[in-house]
């Protein structure tokens, strides 16, 4: 879209200065502004997906999830074993109509990650998990 802006000002002298200007707008693209907000079923198979894996190798022996819709949040839980405290705590929230905000925590350390972009979070998660 093109449009012509014509502007008058005033200079330190009193004259008057005309201003004719072609300004042009372009919309710039972005896929992932019209995506589904929330927490997806994609990122809840790669949460378990990292379990499964741990699991197999026998780092990670016991998991949970949990989801309480009133307040927002779910929280997918880690454990070395299921009567140890939790390792690792990965939690959704909802801070917004269409804003989700991706924590982590770690035993011992407390939160270690916050971000509303999944993608950060989740990458954390797994560096903390192939630490094991």
């Amino acid at each position: 879209m093109i449009v012509r802006i014509i502007a008058k000002f005033h200079d330190a002298r009193g004259a008057v200065i005309c201003y004719n200007t072609l300004m042009v707008f372009e919309v710039i693209n972005n896929p992932a502004f019209t995506q589904a907000a929330g927490f997806t079923q994609e990122q809840f198979r790669k949460l378990d997906q990292l379990y499964c894996a741990a699991a197999s190798q026998k780092t990670l022996n016991y998991r949970t999830v949990d989801c309480d819709f009133d307040e927002g949040v779910a929280t997918y839980t880690y454990y070395v074993s299921s009567h140890h405290a939790p390792y690792l705590q990965f939690i959704i929230r909802k801070v917004g109509p269409q804003t989700m905000m991706y924590e982590l925590y770690k035993q011992g350390k407390g939160r270690i990650v916050k971000s509303g972009v999944f993608a950060r979070t989740y990458e954390r998660l797994c560096k903390e998990v192939a630490g094991l």
